[in-house]
């Protein structure tokens, strides 16, 4: 079908891929936790980042960022540098509300759109993993319906987690307290995942 291969091998991938957490969905989980609104508007920014990041892959960049390892840390180090900064503003923050959080739906769009695009190893990844379900000498569209059918997935799964940290944020107004060791977490982990950006 349209030169794709393994169809049901690529829905389970796809699958366990996503249940995978990373930096996109704590991104994502961050924004949500202020607003569902804001919630939503990063799920577009990480969507809108993994669509690039497949054209991109689709066109040959992971190459080109393999051909030139200066290109690729350079992109490896800014984007580990991003994720640590965003851990440590959550980090040291005094505040009741979520610091990791955008307030507005543009902010939570552009941050989760950044954290997706400041990782060379995505490109990569998609590079070496949707060819794996494409015959040789496939049309270009075989890798926009795999492309669309993971966004798809990931946007289903992501919205149920925004649910969920929409209902847990309700309960956190009773304790603020409790958001202080929630931005202390979400924190440590951003920078954990930046540092193994940047050095993995």
């Amino acid at each position: 079908m349209y030169g794709i291969t393994d169809f049901p091998a690529f829905l389970l991938a796809s699958t366990l891929l996503i249940l995978s957490p990373g930096p996109g969905t704590l991104a994502i989980l961050g924004s949500a936790t202020g607003s569902r609104r804001a919630g939503f508007a990063a799920l577009a920014g990480t969507s809108t980042g993994d669509a690039l990041l497949m054209a991109a892959a689709a066109v040959g960049a992971a190459a080109l960022l393999a051909a030139n390892p200066a290109a690729f840390n350079l992109l490896r180090y800014g984007g580990g540098a991003y994720l640590v900064w965003l851990g440590i503003k959550s980090l040291l923050s005094k505040e009741q509300g979520l610091a990791i959080t955008a307030p507005a739906e543009g902010d939570a769009f552009r941050r989760s759109l950044l954290v997706t695009l400041l990782n060379p190893k995505a490109i990569v990844f998609f590079m070496a993993f949707f060819p794996q379900f494409v015959l040789p000498g496939a049309s270009p569209s075989a890798f926009v319906i795999l492309g669309l059918v993971f966004i798809t997935l990931n946007c289903l799964y992501q919205a149920l987690l925004i649910s969920g940290a929409s209902f847990v944020i309700r309960h956190l107004d009773e304790a603020p307290h409790y958001a202080l060791w929630i931005n202390r977490l979400l924190g440590a982990v951003f920078i954990l995942f930046g540092l193994k950006l940047a050095i993995g």
